[in-house]
């Protein structure tokens, strides 16, 4: 899946780079990040009605659907509904995104994101419990635009929240030692079909597939990244994998 990201640009760079109209007042408390977690805010991309056609906001990562109930302590939405990842396969039909899916539909630009590899079936208890944390990018930390989905939840007292979720699909080839899921990247090209809210199901159906294997870059990194508390530069060092001597 995608539980951690880097996006760390500067909010200008990705609204000229994409197109996008810069929303000011609406982004909050985002800074940039080397490991965004969830609940943060994030930057993400929509249709907007300015001219533009789409804008630059920020947005809090997971996911709550409209209809979730407010928490029973009070204040924010029920824990249960934060939902970081939505799978590809089923984000026509779950009740928590089809809506979603159909009208509100975002781009998240970042610059590589992070998957742990699993240690092997046959690993003693100690290593199947430190999983390698890998960073995966593109060359020269090129962005990506991580396709996602964005929902509107109101509370009984109250602004509203607006949260997001990143679509996720089978991983490429590239991508597989390390995690059998990746996110949807989106062609720049492929950027005002994605958004469109008038965007017929064929035509996205149609996006939601792996990115083509050539030209990533997977790079060990330190277990640091496991705590959202350390957040800097120093993550995405490559860091020397163990050689495995096992016979």
């Amino acid at each position: 899946m995608c539980g951690r990201f880097v996006q760390h640009a500067d909010p200008e760079l990705y609204a000229s780079r994409y197109a996008a109209e810069l929303d000011d007042d609406g982004l909050g408390d985002w800074r940039p990040s080397f490991n965004v977690a969830p609940t943060r805010p994030v930057l993400a991309i929509r249709a907007s009605r300015g001219a533009a056609g789409r804008e630059l906001t920020a947005l809090r990562w997971g996911l709550i659907p409209s209809w979730t109930p407010g928490s029973t302590s009070g204040g924010g939405p029920n824990r249960r509904y934060n939902m970081i990842n939505a799978r590809a396969e089923t984000i026509a039909t779950k009740p928590a995104y089809r809506a979603a899916f159909k009208r509100r539909r975002c781009l998240i630009p970042a610059e590589g994101f992070y998957e742990w590899r699993q240690a092997p079936a046959d690993a003693d208890k100690a290593a199947k419990a430190a999983k390698q944390p890998f960073f995966i990018h593109r060359q020269r930390r090129a962005s990506l635009l991580l396709a996602g989905l964005w929902e509107v939840w109101q509370p009984l007292d109250g602004d509203p929240v607006q949260s997001c979720t990143i679509v996720v699909t089978d991983a490429n080839r590239a991508i597989a030692p390390v995690h059998e899921r990746m996110p949807v990247i989106i062609d720049p090209a492929d950027m005002d079909a994605w958004l469109d809210p008038t965007s017929e199901a064929p035509v996205l159906n149609d996006l939601l597939r792996p990115a083509a294997s050539a030209g990533w870059l997977l790079d060990p990194v330190s277990r640091r990244v496991n705590s959202p508390r350390h957040d800097d530069a120093e993550l995405l060092v490559p860091e020397p994998q163990p050689v495995d001597d096992r016979p």
